[in-house]
């Protein structure tokens, strides 16, 4: 699925929805608990993604699973 929404960096409900779940998704795979820092991290680049545009979900997808892979593991389940 991809989404070519807002370029103006404007995220709509469907945007917050593709990017909850391609987080969720990263996250479960990577084993990333909810509320963790490592969390937080990945959060904090996915919203930056957004900021700057990138609405399509395999890039989301394989950029999250890049940065999620270079987070330290200790609080990992």
């Amino acid at each position: 699925m991809t989404s070519s929404s807002s370029t103006s960096g404007t995220a709509y409900p469907g945007d917050l929805i593709l990017l909850k779940q391609v987080f969720d998704r990263v996250c479960a795979e990577q084993g990333i608990p909810v509320g963790s820092e490592q969390a937080e991290r990945l959060g904090v680049s996915a919203m930056a993604l957004f900021s700057d545009g990138e609405f399509d979900e395999a890039v989301l997808y394989e950029h999250l699973r890049f940065v999620a892979r270079s987070l330290p593991r200790r609080d990992r389940a």
